[in-house]
């Protein structure tokens, strides 16, 4: 049994129920969200939802009455006392994000079967422009090997609840869904590719497409400040990195001014998009002429950025500030230079850190002291790798 193979279950389930019944509620009124309660789940169970707000778990827990164990990211286990709370009372499974992370792949499989539950967001990431991420055949893998029975679970109106680009939350209303639940037995007549079409059905969700649905108002202070984190590539000069936002307001100095309203939608004299979600493919089929046409020199460069090395899951050390540039052949941040060959993946996590790996296992971070995109790096990375844009 788990708890017999487990150190501090006992304590972890206790944690769950008195988060749930205290800190659960309070979220859960924060963020006018609604959800189906279930009982369960009864036998050990892979959880797999969407992913738009930080507080997701939180919210995927208000719907069962079992405990389950959560995946999060390592870096937010180093932040200092909370963390180490979190950790103790909650024991949540690290994953580091700029890699394939064999050890929490195992330490999933190993807590299912020891009789636990695990959630986590198959995606692998919070979205930029509001359509649930790709989704790999190693989630299915996962499931398959572990001899869990699976469930899937959608968020709705966490996109703008919560804009992952944004730097507050807004009040409109959110929903939790309790999808579907796949046995073990039915599991083990599929193909890897048979539940990832299951999952990506499940758990898709357009938060553009719904608004059409209901227009909903996420009300807030500064709706548009950060929005030049997902917003690269202005459409009226198309230069990288030029636009800033104020208050409801983002603008360029080549003279594009508009508004992020209330509803999500983009305002603004002769503004070529009305949502995020189509700025954002207009702006990654761009950036790969733009790639093309840098040839050697720089493509895109950001001041003001602070680098990392992480040691462990609960540990970083600061090893450089400056200037952060990527070229077809090399990564420069803060004084150090990787040659591209050399790194392994580029990632986003939070709202603009950057994330990324290199062939000896070393991983680093890079935090910015003023806003700028992450993402543009990420996509200019797959670019430069596979030939094409997301």
């Amino acid at each position: 049994m788990l708890k017999a193979t487990m150190k501090h279950y006992r304590l972890h389930r206790f944690m769950f129920i008195i988060f749930r019944r205290t800190a659960g509620l309070y979220i859960k009124r924060m963020m006018k969200y609604k959800c189906e309660k279930r009982k369960g789940p009864e036998a050990p169970s892979i959880i797999i939802a969407n992913h738009n707000t930080n507080l997701d778990p939180v919210l995927i827990a208000m719907s069962y009455s079992r405990h389950m164990y959560f995946l999060t990211s390592e870096h937010v286990l180093r932040k200092g006392i909370a963390s180490r709370l979190l950790r103790f009372f909650l024991n949540p499974i690290p994953i580091n994000k700029s890699k394939t992370d064999a050890n929490a792949i195992k330490e999933m499989i190993r807590r299912v079967r020891a009789g636990g539950n695990v959630c986590f967001f198959a995606e692998g990431d919070r979205s930029f422009s509001g359509t649930t991420g790709p989704i790999t055949n190693s989630a299915a893998k996962l499931v398959k090997k572990s001899g869990a029975d699976l469930i899937t679970f959608r968020l709705e109106g966490g996109y703008f609840t919560a804009p992952r680009w944004a730097r507050k939350q807004r009040r409109g209303g959110m929903r939790g869904r309790h999808v579907n639940r796949y046995s073990s037995e039915e599991i083990k007549t599929m193909s890897a590719e048979q539940i990832t079409r299951l999952i990506e059905s499940d758990i898709y969700e357009d938060a553009y497409e719904r608004q059409k649905a209901s227009l909903i108002r996420y009300r807030g202070k500064n709706l548009a400040e950060g929005i030049e984190t997902v917003l690269y590539l202005c459409p009226r000069c198309e230069k990288l990195g030029t636009l800033k936002s104020e208050g409801e307001r983002f603008f360029c100095g080549c003279g594009l001014d508009a508004v992020y309203s209330e509803t999500g939608l983009l305002v603004g004299d002769g503004l070529r998009f009305s949502t995020i979600r189509e700025w954002d493919e207009w702006q990654t089929e761009k950036l790969s002429e733009i790639v093309d046409g840098a040839g050697d020199s720089p493509i895109c460069s950001d001041e003001g950025q602070v680098l990392y090395v992480v040691r462990t899951a609960a540990e970083s050390l600061q090893v450089g500030q400056g200037t952060m540039e990527i070229s077809r052949d090399e990564f420069h941040c803060a004084g150090h230079s990787f040659p591209m060959e050399q790194i392994t993946r580029f990632a986003v996590t939070g709202q603009m850190t950057l994330i990324f790996a290199l062939r000896d296992g070393t991983s680093y971070e890079v935090y910015s002291q003023w806003p700028r995109s992450a993402l543009k790096y990420r996509e200019i990375y797959r670019i430069l790798t596979t030939g094409k844009a997301t």
